[in-house]
């Protein structure tokens, strides 16, 4: 986002900002003033250039306009992300951007402890983006179809890019995964893994061996026209 041609003090928000690092940097780095948002405030706390508050983004969008909207991780998991998305733009000031941030599958096993997590990791993540993600409205085409939705809404300057992170056991990425197996307990159990899956599917992302790729980020770049 650094460097995205934006207005001097760039009004931004952000939407999903988790503990508020891309809020912080926003605000420090483009000198910008920043509405981070978000359902779970325990690790989001206000800085200088940066108003954090807790908001359901399905419940309206904060009034704009903004310079900068970013959205990470969120729309994808939103049965109503359309909805949301068209009212993102009409958010935008002239010449705003809005830049959208969300995951689809990949799902490569590249090292695990035993023989056996193998099995284990092909069952997790066909039950995650096959029964439990999709039973929770979540869509893992809606990455791949941001771009199309950008120029449908009249945006400008569009351009797409692809990662796929390298989740290590122990680290961030696992972590994170760990922290969602978590949240769906019991629908995966109600997707057919046991509680002794679930907790050497834990135990396994924890282990320095594990190397796995979940899933393909997609960031989406698009500008209002205007300014």
């Amino acid at each position: 986002m650094e460097s995205l041609p934006l207005a001097e003090q760039p009004r931004s928000l952000e939407i999903g900002a988790g503990n508020g690092s891309v809020a912080r940097i926003i605000a420090e780095e483009l000198n910008g003033r920043v509405q981070a948002i978000d359902l779970d405030v325990d690790h989001l706390s206000s800085s200088p250039g940066v108003e954090a508050f807790q908001h359901d983004i399905r419940d309206g969008v904060p009034t704009g306009p903004f310079d900068l909207i970013h959205a990470r991780f969120v729309l994808v998991h939103l049965p109503a992300r359309r909805e949301i998305f068209a009212r993102l733009v009409n958010e935008l000031a002239p010449g705003g951007w809005l830049v959208i941030a969300d995951m689809s599958i990949a799902g490569l096993l590249l090292s695990a402890p035993e023989a056996t997590d193998h099995d284990l990791w092909h069952r997790y993540y066909h039950a995650a983006s096959h029964i439990v993600g999709p039973a929770a409205g979540h869509d893992y085409a809606w990455a791949e179809q941001v771009e199309s939705e950008m120029y449908s809404a009249g945006l400008i300057d569009i351009s797409a890019e692809h990662l796929t992170p390298l989740a290590r056991g122990g680290g961030p990425w696992a972590r994170y995964h760990t922290n969602l197996s978590l949240q769906a307990h019991e629908a995966f159990l109600g997707a057919g893994l046991s509680r002794a899956d679930l907790e050497r599917f834990r135990t396994m992302l924890a282990d320095p061996t594990f190397r796995a790729r979940f899933f393909t980020v997609t960031y989406t770049v698009g500008r209002k026209p205007g300014r």
